[in-house]
């Protein structure tokens, strides 16, 4: 009796893996993201990678950074998805932050210096806008592509390519100004955005020759990367 009660449970565990084994696996859900992480999809060159706790990380394709984590690219450059499906290029000689945007603020990210190419979706209904902090502004927008940034002076430049970007001066109480397509502005610190110009213009209010121009941010460059719009400006990925 004994060998036939054993007989019988394993004919019983076989049948089930064999019924197991014949159907397809079952699909896993994705994991979604946590608010303010992003994960790492492209990366060359020398990036510094630094984790909430100032702890030293890998960088390598496919790692998720938490919110307040740090990117210093160098001489490198990265691609980063955030967790709504928005990309942020990551040029080289930049240093970011990652922020929860439901905390502080209410920045996804904080541009401290270099620069960064955002492709940002389109927040429908009562979603939040997406918002990033410089030292001297905070840019908002509800899904457009532009670009941010911050020279060593701390100067901040805005410049969009679709949509609408809507440019604060960080500790000033004027209001903000409404950046539109193959326009530029910057804001410098303590003081109130600069009226948009169009992109590539030498001269600032007052007849001054343009500051990012001196920097070698002129005509050509602007002209290369408008001709970009219809293109993701994060689909090129890393610099080559």
């Amino acid at each position: 009796m004994k060998k036939c009660s054993y007989f019988c449970t394993a004919l019983a565990v076989l049948i089930v893996f064999c019924t197991a084994a014949g159907q397809e696996p079952v699909p896993t859900q994705p994991t979604s993201l946590p608010v303010g992480s992003a994960t790492i999809t492209q990366i060359k060159g020398e990036v510094v990678l630094h984790g909430p706790q100032g702890e030293a990380l890998v960088a390598q394709r496919g790692l998720v950074l938490a919110a307040a984590s740090t990117i210093e690219t160098q001489k490198g450059n990265l691609l980063l998805e955030l967790q709504d499906g928005s990309q942020v290029l990551v040029k080289p000689h930049s240093r970011v932050m990652l922020q929860d945007p439901n905390q502080g603020k209410g920045f996804y990210l904080e541009l401290l210096i270099g620069k960064v190419v955002n492709k940002i979706q389109k927040r429908l209904g009562n979603t939040p806008s997406f918002r990033m902090g410089t030292p001297t502004a905070v840019v908002t927008v509800r899904g457009t592509r532009f670009e941010v940034e911050v020279n060593k002076k701390l100067r901040t430049y805005v410049v969009v390519y679709e949509g609408m970007v809507e440019v604060a001066g960080m500790f000033g109480a004027a209001p903000p100004v409404l950046v539109r397509p193959g326009f530029i502005t910057n804001v410098d610190r303590d003081r109130e955005p600069a009226q948009p110009r169009e992109i590539g213009e030498g001269r600032e209010r007052g007849g001054s020759e343009s500051g990012r121009d001196r920097e070698g941010f002129g005509r050509n460059d602007s002209e290369r990367e408008g001709r970009q719009q219809r293109r993701s400006p994060t689909q090129e990925g890393p610099d080559d």
